[in-house]
């Protein structure tokens, strides 16, 4: 299990808080650090991040991810995106096998530079340029700012050598060939190299600092050796884009997966301060908040969601990873994991965050980090709502199917048939152009709902086949119910009260087994939360910084001076 790996470094030094005036550089050395801890507890091989062994999930799954969401943007960039694009070329080019055993172990900081400034979602027409030379070298050359890369950390810090995977057209006598991976060096940990300039981003809000950059390049000579592929140009220039950037479909499924330890050890986190925090009962007498439904309804989702997600997450990787099946629907897979994982972590911690009351707000509780970070998980290798409105598209023009439900009958099923009937009759309507102005009104809003309803019923499926128990399988299953519940209204004969009801047998069904399901979570040592018990949070409260003295503030003059209360004799007269 991850926790064997990694549930020692919770209590190790690098873990350990920073005083909270300590300063921007210092805290992105703390991460870098951190990143280096759990790259040495994993020890990953070039064999898994390239046939995305169990070892490869299981590190996307760690509890340990949720303790700093910088560790996890910076391993996941060098595991998924540098080290799986690069190991590739390595099992065949013998020179580039140093290198990708120092990415390995985390010797050289590792980047994935594709995204430009002006070129988002369409990074097909990217504006850097490699241009061939006559003695076989390279030309790196970004030829305007909206041709500056975006995001990756690439400036000088952490103190280790950097170095990353440019995408850039290459040219060749003038000719357009394509995009292509060189591998370029950035810098050695103390200043870049000549030519890379890196121009750090200001930090994301509520998050640990990264080193999130815009960088460019001025004509920086590369060696012959650091194209990543052929000079040849290719018969279709979108198929070798698709092929070039193959991690960051594998990087939507991967990122998905943190949709797990994220929810887990925050829920935990939730759960421990909801049984200590106590107010006063009717009868006088102090009662634990977690007695009301309102505070044991949502931890209660919250665990059956990530019951439901672990099985998920291993039925969805061991589909990804079965090359017998068709590229395009093992991409369906991952988006449809995706938006459905992320959208029940991101719900389920903003539900959480409010629970807490004011402990919610702080970043040291880790609640409302972990929401934003799941934000950012969205965005990440496949925008959701682009991933989504790509998959819903092509299934409706029928290119391909996903795979057939199991359990067609049961709700969660029904309820996804019942979106992608809807979205066909729309199509049908627009005499079948899917290009239609009415398309893009009506169905380009349900493309991400039809791709959530589609992870819903996977993840159903996955957990009953599992044997998930019934108490956790219907809570899990009220829970997306009531996320639409006019569909189920109107066409499961389902009724509003009808559904509530659902809900409440299953959360009354669950509720007393919550200690049994926290424990399953095996979150207790990444859970470091000064609001656990009364004693993390006395130790906390003693160590905050204490302001005392021996001002003196008069707010109201001393009684001497006081003007007279009682009127005077003239005045008493005009009364």
């Amino acid at each position: 299990m991850s926790s064997l790996r990694t549930a020692h470094l919770p209590a190790s030094p690098d873990f350990q808080p920073l005083p909270d005036g300590a300063s921007s550089e210092e805290k992105i050395a703390m991460s870098y650090r951190r990143a280096r801890a759990v790259a040495r507890a994993y020890e990953l091989s070039a064999e898994d991040v390239l046939y995305l062994r169990p070892k490869f999930w299981e590190f996307h799954m760690d509890n340990i991810h949720s303790m700093e969401g910088a560790v996890t943007t910076l391993l996941t960039i060098q595991y998924n995106l540098m080290a799986g694009t690069l190991a590739a070329f390595a099992q065949k080019r013998p020179e580039l096998r140093s290198i990708m055993d120092k990415v390995l172990k985390f010797e050289v900081s590792a980047q994935y530079l594709l995204t430009e400034v002006g070129h988002g979602l369409d990074a097909p027409n990217l504006e850097t340029t490699a241009t061939l030379l006559p003695n076989g070298e390279f030309d790196l050359h970004t030829p305007n700012e909206q041709a500056c890369k975006y995001m990756p950390p690439t400036g000088p810090f952490g103190s280790m050598p950097r170095v990353a995977i440019v995408f850039a057209r290459l040219v060749v006598q003038g000719e357009n060939r394509g995009v292509r991976p060189f591998l370029v060096a950035l810098g050695d940990g103390q200043q870049m190299c000549k030519g890379v300039a890196s121009r750090l981003l200001p930090q994301r809000g509520g998050l640990k600092p990264v080193d999130h950059a815009v960088t460019s390049f001025d004509h920086v000579r590369l060696p012959s050796t650091a194209l990543l592929g052929s000079l040849a140009k290719p018969a279709n220039m979108r198929a070798n884009f698709i092929s070039c950037i193959w991690r960051v479909a594998v990087g939507s499924l991967a990122l998905a997966t943190l949709a797990v330890p994220l929810l887990s050890v925050n829920t935990y986190v939730a759960a421990r301060y909801s049984l200590r925090r106590r107010v006063t009962g009717s009868d006088g007498t102090p009662v634990p908040i977690m007695s009301f439904r309102t505070q044991h309804g949502p931890i209660l989702h919250a665990l059956a969601q990530v019951a439901v997600m672990k099985a998920h997450a291993k039925a969805a990787t061991e589909l990804y990873r079965d090359t017998s099946i068709d590229p395009r629907v093992r991409d369906g897979v991952a988006a449809a994991a995706k938006a459905s994982m992320t959208r029940h972590a991101w719900s389920s911690l903003s539900n959480l965050t409010e629970r807490l009351g004011a402990h919610g707000l702080f970043e040291r509780n880790n609640v409302l980090p972990s929401e934003l970070i799941i934000r950012g998980l969205r965005i990440a290798e496949g925008d959701v709502l682009v991933l989504s409105i790509r998959l819903a598209n092509e299934l409706l023009l029928g290119r391909y199917s996903m795979p057939a439900s199991k359990h067609p009958d049961c709700l969660l099923s029904r309820h996804e048939a019942g979106l992608l009937a809807e979205c066909r009759a729309l199509l049908a309507r627009s005499g079948g152009n899917h290009r239609h102005e009415s398309i893009a009104r009506l169905m380009l809003p349900l493309c991400l709902p039809l791709t959530q309803a589609i992870g819903h019923r996977m993840a159903y499926e996955a957990a009953l086949d599992a044997g998930l128990e019934k108490a956790l399988l219907d809570l899990y299953e009220a829970g997306v119910v009531l996320q639409d519940p006019a569909w189920y209204s109107e066409h499961a004969a389902l009724p509003r009260w009808q559904q509530f009801e659902m809900e409440d047998r299953a959360i009354t069904a669950a509720l007393p087994r919550l200690e049994e399901y926290l424990a399953e979570t095996g979150t207790e040592p990444y859970a470091v939360s000064p609001i656990l018990t009364e004693e993390s949070w006395k130790n906390y409260l003693d160590d905050l910084p204490l302001f005392s003295g021996n001002a003196q503030l008069a707010l109201v003059p001393p009684q001497s001076q006081q003007p007279a209360l009682v009127p005077s004799q003239s005045q008493s007269a005009r009364l």
